[in-house]
C-alpha cells in the first residue's frame, strides 16, 4: 500500500516554493506602491494613467502570488489529511504564473511594437 505522505524533504521543496511565491509577492507589492507613489509626481495625464494601471496590475499580480502562497501554507500544514488542499495551492500557483506570462507578454509586445515604430520615425 502506498502512502501519500510527504517525505521530509519534499515538504522542505513546497515550503521553499511557498516562501518564494511570498518574496515575489513583496516585491510586487513595493514596486506597484512605488508606481503610485510616482504617478502623483506626473504632470502628463497620460503618464499619470500609465503609472497607475501599471501600480494597478502589478497589485493584482502580488495578490495572486500571496494568495498562492497561502494556499500552500494550507496545504502543508494539513500534513496531507486533505490532498485536496494541494490541488487547489497548485491551481492557484498555475494562475499566478498565466497572468505572469500574460503580463511578459504585453511587455515584450509593448517594447517590439515601440522599437519598430522609432525605426520607422
Amino acid at each position: 500500500m502506498e502512502s501519500n505522505e510527504l517525505s521530509r524533504e519534499q515538504h522542505r521543496e513546497l515550503d521553499s516554493l511557498r516562501a518564494v511565491l511570498r518574496n515575489i509577492s513583496f516585491l510586487l507589492f513595493l514596486l506597484s506602491g512605488l508606481l503610485a507613489f510616482g504617478a502623483f509626481f506626473r504632470e502628463n495625464p497620460g503618464k499619470i494613467l500609465l503609472f497607475s494601471l501599471s501600480a494597478l496590475l502589478f497589485f493584482i499580480l502580488g495578490i495572486l502570488g500571496y494568495g498562492a502562497s497561502i494556499s500552500f501554507r494550507k496545504s502543508l500544514a494539513l500534513d496531507d489529511r486533505d490532498p485536496e488542499q494541494f490541488l487547489y495551492a497548485l491551481k492557484d500557483l498555475r494562475y499566478f504564473l498565466s497572468w505572469i506570462s500574460y503580463v511578459l507578454l504585453g511587455l515584450f509586445l509593448l517594447s517590439f511594437f515601440g522599437a519598430f515604430a522609432l525605426l520607422l520615425s
